[in-house]
């Protein structure tokens, strides 16, 4: 029986671990056990069926794994300063979906409006995220509530960070949500209309 997917924190080391390991499957970045069990860090899963189908981490550490991932280490120190101006930092973190899934619309959008509520009961003012894959970060450029933050190129990938405020967490996924949902049902009309030939 299939049954409706439902988003957990993950408190157990056991849950952490599994999460940690499926993650590096999917982006082949590891998580340092170090910010793994932060006790600071909310490791957040989504479930459906009994398996964990995605997932983020909102950390809350001094350190953001964002800069320290995805910008070089001589702009550390500015781009820290940047934040500190607005005050405490949210980062969104390690975010994935499983690959099956991701053609899923329901499932997918599920787990995008999960993440807009747990910003809206669990961050702080700001929110930091980051991407190295260039269509992640056209797919955040869409909303007009966030701002670029910073662009980089490490390890032969490029990278980009950005900002938002906290407060327009479900008005900005919202926005991305939608701009998907439109590019799925325009990719459906023209498949539609070349079979139709």
């Amino acid at each position: 029986m299939k049954i409706f997917p439902v988003m957990r924190p993950l408190r157990t080391q056991k849950s952490r671990e599994n999460f940690s390991d499926i993650y590096y499957k999917a982006s082949s970045l590891p998580i340092p056990d170090h910010y793994l069990h932060d006790p600071n860090n909310i490791v957040l899963g989504i479930y459906w069926n009994q398996e964990l189908i995605g997932g983020f981490i909102l950390g809350k550490s001094s350190h953001l794994r964002t800069i320290e991932l995805f910008a070089k280490e001589d702009k550390h120190e500015l781009l820290y300063q940047q934040l500190h101006d607005k005050g405490v930092c949210t980062e969104i973190c390690c975010f994935w979906i499983k690959k099956e899934v991701r053609t899923k619309t329901t499932l997918n959008f599920f787990i995008w409006l999960s993440m807009a509520y747990a910003l809206k009961r669990y961050a702080t003012a700001h929110i930091v995220f980051g991407t190295c894959s260039r269509s992640l970060a056209r797919l955040y450029a869409v909303t007009t509530k966030v701002k670029f933050l910073s662009q980089d190129f490490i390890n032969r990938k490029p990278t980009f960070i950005f900002w938002g405020k906290q407060r327009y967490a479900i008005s900005g996924i919202s926005e991305i949500v939608f701009y998907k949902l439109k590019r799925i049902l325009k990719m459906a009309k023209r498949s539609q209309s070349l079979t139709s030939i």
